[in-house]
């Protein structure tokens, strides 16, 4: 399994804590898109949004934050797909359920249990299933992992609702309206030249960079937008009222236990740390800054955010990018 993110992405923040928080062994590869890696057309190809993380694992390649968190974290067990010689598919599985596909994405029930399955196969299983059914002549069997929403802390919709209504709140603009300008603007002028140069380089994809150009430069015209830059804050304002009240009767967001509600949310507050508005949005806010501070104390915080933004940390974080940012630009090397 290979993750392509970064350290000063928030989406990649959500999934690396996940993963961390569930030990899933992963191959790390960090894409700067501050110097414009996402746009290299090695990652453009794979990823035409250019956005981050990506998380790939075989033939499945997985752009969206909450399905990546979904697809990997709650492997509560793996299923064999025996695909036999003939048309019928049999699938073995723990106990007896019912298979069914909808819109190309196989989901499995039973009485207790409901998870969603993401094969690349071509299938189309019916009707109840259970271990006995195992066809003999299997012309191979491949292990996928299947996805709960069914066990242990995802025992009911409560975590996924969260986890969705923290990921409505973007991030994109509020982050650059509290970066200074000058900096902002330099930034975006050299992703601009980064898309320019990859464009002359891959012609094959140039519609596709041409998308790109056109997204950084509207990009700076909707920060001229008052309504859509308060409408941000309104609604991070909102998420974090609703989650303050929520701390009032638990430790984490959903219950007394860290469950991926919180690895959802916990970049956003380490976002607000970082543009240095702890003070306007977390301090204010007993609740959230008491789990603030628990949350910090997790090792899978400190290595996925910690080691990168704490203290001196973070400004060894900001002045390597820069440096090497500047050093690029004053070579030319887009």
């Amino acid at each position: 399994m290979q993750l392509y993110h970064h350290p000063c992405s928030l989406n990649s923040q959500k999934v690396r804590l996940a993963l961390e928080e569930k030990g899933v062994d992963y191959t790390s590869f960090h894409v700067n898109p501050i110097l414009g890696k996402n746009m290299d057309s090695s990652f453009f190809r794979m990823n035409t949004s250019a956005k981050l993380p990506v998380f790939k694992n075989g033939s499945h390649i997985i752009f969206d934050t909450i399905e990546t968190i979904l697809y990997v974290l709650y492997l509560s067990f793996t299923i064999e797909i025996c695909i036999a010689t003939t048309t019928r598919i049999v699938f073995m599985v723990l106990g007896n359920g019912f298979l069914k596909r909808t819109k190309g994405v196989l989901y499995y029930s039973d009485s207790s249990f409901f998870c969603k399955i993401f094969v690349s196969k071509t299938c189309v299983p019916i009707g109840h299933i259970s271990e006995s059914d195992t066809h003999p002549e299997s012309r191979y069997i491949e292990r996928i992992a299947v996805v709960s929403v069914g066990n242990d802390s995802f025992s009911n919709q409560e975590v996924i609702e969260w986890m969705q209504k923290i990921q409505q709140w973007n991030p994109k603009y509020f982050t650059l309206l509290h970066i200074p300008d000058k900096h902002r603007l330099y930034v975006s002028k050299f992703i601009r030249k980064v898309v320019i140069a990859r464009m002359a380089e891959s012609p094959d994809l140039a519609s596709a960079y041409h998308s790109k150009l056109r997204e950084a430069y509207e990009t700076e015209e909707k920060l001229k937008n008052a309504d859509l830059v308060k409408r941000s804050t309104e609604s991070l304002v909102q998420l974090l009222d609703e989650v303050e009240r929520k701390l009032n009767d638990t430790t984490y967001i959903v219950g007394d236990e860290f469950t991926m509600a919180d690895a959802t949310f916990v970049p956003v507050l380490a976002r607000l740390v970082l543009l240095g508005l702890e003070d306007e949005y977390i301090s204010c806010r007993p609740n959230i800054a008491d789990y603030w501070g628990l949350v910090q104390q997790r090792p899978t915080y400190k290595k996925v955010i910690g080691k990168y933004f704490n203290g001196w940390r973070k400004k060894k974080t900001l002045i390597k990018t820069w440096g090497s940012l500047h050093i690029r630009n004053l070579l030319k090397r887009y």
